[in-house]
């Protein structure tokens, strides 16, 4: 990664719901309370998050974005970085991959945010992850799941993976980045355990915290974002997913204590304390 330079505005480019604690709505204030500036670029409205609540409302956001990057080009915006999350059409990836492909930004890190369990998400086209590659190619980070991480490389894998094919997946995963870009997979469980796999010197790297039962929305986009910010503050890759990791799992905990419907998405009170507190001391 490049020097960067905290004082310009950090990009997110997510899909933003009305109803739901997730997406652009945890993202925004977690990179806040790293006391980043932001640029905000929903990639699409939603009248709630998509699960749990039926089909919601949209409006896709293709047009705005395009005359957004034309103006913040007029105005010669800077960026310190950029965190990319769910874009949702092909266009959307076009659009985003012309822009990045222009900045030369010192990080970039992206959450492939198109499928679970084998499947792609239901309204995707079935080309979709070709289209995500395009974006790798500007990516310092991804942040893929299993599932995302076998349709971008072409590679399938069983459900319990031997740590050469996990290598095997990384490596082929990383080939479509560009020199020293890290890829992570998010999803690994191994007995009671969930966490991250990495690479470190060519020696896959696990760490994980205990799993909680039920279907928390929202958590990968409170992972990357932490990530994203822990990186912003030049702290080393492993120690900046162990620190997501850790984040993530409180907030779930958090979460699951306060016996709100989990379908409203993730409680974040508790976490922006922390992050403010690290932004302040350098402690998490």
């Amino acid at each position: 990664m490049q020097n960067i330079q905290l004082e310009h505005p950090f990009l997110v480019a997510q899909d933003l719901s009305a109803i739901g604690s997730l997406s652009l709505s945890v993202a925004n204030p977690i990179l806040a309370a790293f006391g980043s500036p932001l640029a905000v670029l929903p990639t699409s409205l939603l009248s709630t998050q998509t699960e749990g609540f039926d089909t919601p409302a949209k409006l896709p956001a293709d047009g705005w974005l395009e005359s957004t990057f034309k103006h913040w080009q007029q105005q010669n915006i800077q960026l310190s970085g950029a965190l990319i999350g769910y874009l949702g059409t092909g266009e959307l990836v076009t659009q985003l991959s012309n822009y990045l492909a222009g900045q030369h930004l010192p990080l970039v890190v992206v959450d492939p945010v198109m499928a679970d369990q084998s499947e792609l998400y239901p309204g995707l086209p079935k080309r979709y992850s070709v289209s995500m590659k395009t974006l790798l190619q500007y990516a310092d980070v991804i942040v893929p799941n299993t599932t995302e991480a076998q349709l971008l490389s072409g590679i399938t894998i069983g459900d319990n993976p031997t740590e050469n094919e996990q290598t095997i997946l990384l490596k082929s995963l990383e080939q479509l980045m560009p020199k020293d870009s890290h890829a992570i997979i998010t999803d690994v469980r191994v007995g009671a355990q969930t966490g991250c796999v990495w690479l470190e010197d060519g020696k896959i790297i696990y760490y994980s915290c205990p799993i909680i039962n039920g279907h928390f929305f929202g958590s990968g986009d409170v992972f990357a974002a932490l990530l994203a910010g822990f990186l912003l503050h030049e702290e080393s890759l492993g120690d900046a997913i162990r620190m997501a990791t850790d984040g993530t799992y409180e907030t779930l905990k958090h979460t699951a204590a306060a016996e709100t419907e989990l379908r409203f998405g993730l409680n974040i009170s508790t976490l922006l304390g922390k992050i403010s507190n690290y932004a302040q001391t350098g402690e998490f």
